[in-house]
């Protein structure tokens, strides 16, 4: 008993650092990966769907419009965004195969892509505007895909991707 008393500031140190990393762990690895089991998935329905308050409509698909990195295919996606005073930032943009398992973020930070094009992602409250979201990709993805648009409350846009 007085080797737990001589030594009760170290193992309250202990302790308190395991329930941190534990808490860590939580926050961090678990908790994102069950809310993204919540989330609802809306299919654009002729080519439109809502998302972030603003209607979204695709428009054209494009093999290699923007230089990609060496060994990878550029797939830019063009849409159009309602705008509107209830339209709020959109979440992440993200294009999936659909009959396999890979998925890929936008790559405005590998391709450079001329702004004037139009927005790499939803803005809020605004006119009506242009979105390009770019991906890089390997030569062997042909598509079909999907393309996710994170939104509010746990929904997501899907749109059919077939270039």
């Amino acid at each position: 008993m007085s080797w737990v008393r001589t030594q009760r500031v170290a193992l309250i140190a202990l302790l308190c650092s395991a329930l941190a990393t534990a808490g860590v762990y939580l926050w961090l690895d678990v908790l994102p990966v069950a809310e993204a089991g919540d989330e609802t998935i809306v299919t654009a329905s002729d080519g439109a769907a809502a998302v972030a308050g603003q209607e979204l409509v695709l428009g054209e698909v494009r093999w290699n419009e923007f230089p990609a990195p060496a060994g990878s295919r550029s797939l830019s996606i063009r849409m159009r965004s309602s705008g509107g005073p209830d339209a709020a930032i959109c979440g992440t943009v993200t294009l999936s195969e659909q009959h396999g398992e890979r998925t890929w973020l936008d790559a405005d930070d590998l391709i450079d892509i001329p702004s004037e094009d139009g927005e790499p992602y939803c803005i809020s409250e605004s006119a009506p505007y242009d979105i390009v979201s770019v991906f890089a990709l390997p030569a062997d993805a042909d598509g079909p895909f999907y393309l996710d648009i994170a939104g509010e409350d746990h929904r997501a846009a899907r749109f059919l991707i077939e270039p």
